[in-house]
């Protein structure tokens, strides 16, 4: 089967996960999956800088006209315009740079890479089966409810949790295309007996929308107040730049506790490992977004999670999560207190993490089940075509 995956390219958490599908998929297949990508204009510093994840993919650039909605209706409707059709040419270049192969799987997220790309990509007539992963949703399809109709010309549709798959239900979508894979993620050797201290909590993409950051800080200056100097240092890190937000600097203030916060912003995935394998506990208190990213990493690397119910992390965790409600720091700060005072609790979790992610998580496991989704979308296509 000669597959070729389309997704960006740089050094995101985006890039990251093509990059471990992709490997993990030649590891099992035994052939070179090739990988189209393109500049994506999201404004991104890794994606201005073009800090590549991997430079082997056919990567072409194109202009990208940002959004910036114009007072005058002509000059609004010109460039909205314009952009739609460089969203087209995208897409005809992306199949052409993947012609030859008989599986095209297209990684929607923003931009050149977001709704509107996908929905000109599949209305293209192709001979290739093609899947396209929805890892989220963009405004346009929002607001414009019936184009996400022509998601049902794809093969097939992945998304990493059963709540965007009963949205995209809700948006017209056929329920039998759509499957639920899990976020992949890198399981190494076990630790046991690693010197561990602090908490650490991830703010994704964007550090101030749906994560709970100020329910963090929050809960870091009861902790605080509770423990005194035993209180452990709090080290948030994203994929949201190397600078440090003023409104997440001023959340910490407002709090009291900026003198107890480490911003380590955007690191290295494998910095990333390295720092849930040192710490104590993963604050993930969510309320919206997607972190199965943290979670994995996390679970690997048998790092409890304090968490709520969203963002895909029942899917993600089992029953081996530290559940909390939503918007509650109180409670939050209760969970953190009782962890860091039994570390036989802690090993407990943390064991049981590592076992969910190896049976489930790992990225070998998520390469198969993506495969063989692969697999039942070639006959699906088949069939159409008879």
């Amino acid at each position: 089967m000669n597959i070729a995956i389309i997704g960006c390219p740089f050094r995101t958490s985006y890039g990251a996960y093509i990059e471990s599908l992709k490997t993990s998929l030649e590891r099992s297949t035994g052939s070179t999956v090739q990988w189209v990508a393109s500049n994506c204009g999201c404004g991104d510093p890794i994606e201005r800088s073009r800090d590549f994840q991997r430079r082997d993919c056919k990567y072409f650039e194109m202009p990208q006209l940002g959004e910036m909605p114009s007072p005058v209706p002509w000059k609004r409707e010109l460039r909205f315009g314009l952009r739609y059709a460089t969203y087209y040419l995208r897409a005809v270049r992306y199949e052409a740079l993947s012609r030859g192969t008989q599986v095209r799987h297209l990684h929607q997220i923003l931009n050149a890479y977001g709704s509107d790309v996908a929905f000109h990509w599949l209305r293209r007539p192709s001979d290739a089966t093609r899947v396209v992963t929805v890892h989220e949703l963009d405004l346009e399809q929002l607001a414009y409810r019936d184009r996400n109709r022509i998601y049902n010309r794809a093969d097939a549709i992945i998304v990493h949790d059963n709540a965007l798959k009963r949205e995209l239900s809700g948006l017209h979508v056929s329920p039998e295309l759509i499957h639920v894979v899990r976020h992949g993620t890198q399981i190494g050797p076990a630790d046991a007996t690693g010197q561990r201290e602090g908490l650490v909590f991830y703010g994704g993409h964007k550090l101030m929308s749906g994560k709970g950051i100020g329910n963090v800080l929050d809960a870091l200056a009861i902790v605080t107040s509770r423990l005194g100097d035993k209180a452990p240092r709090l080290r948030i890190h994203g994929h949201y730049g190397t600078e440090t937000p003023p409104e997440a600097l001023a959340l910490a203030r407002r709090s009291g506790v900026e003198e107890r916060v480490d911003w380590l912003n955007q690191i290295s995935m494998e910095d990333m490992t390295q720092l849930y394998r040192s710490s104590l506990l993963c604050l993930l208190p969510f309320t919206g977004s997607f972190a199965g990213l943290p979670a994995g990493v996390a679970a690997a690397n048998q790092l409890p999670i304090i968490c709520t119910r969203k963002a895909g992390l029942p899917g993600h965790l089992g029953d081996c999560g530290v559940w909390i409600d939503e918007e509650n720091p109180v409670q939050l700060a209760a969970r953190i207190i009782d962890l860091l005072e039994d570390e036989t609790l802690r090993r407990d979790y943390g064991g049981r993490l590592r076992r969910h992610a190896e049976q489930f998580l790992a990225w070998d496991v998520i390469a198969r089940e993506t495969f063989e989704i692969y697999r039942s979308a070639q006959q699906r296509s088949a069939r159409m075509r008879a």
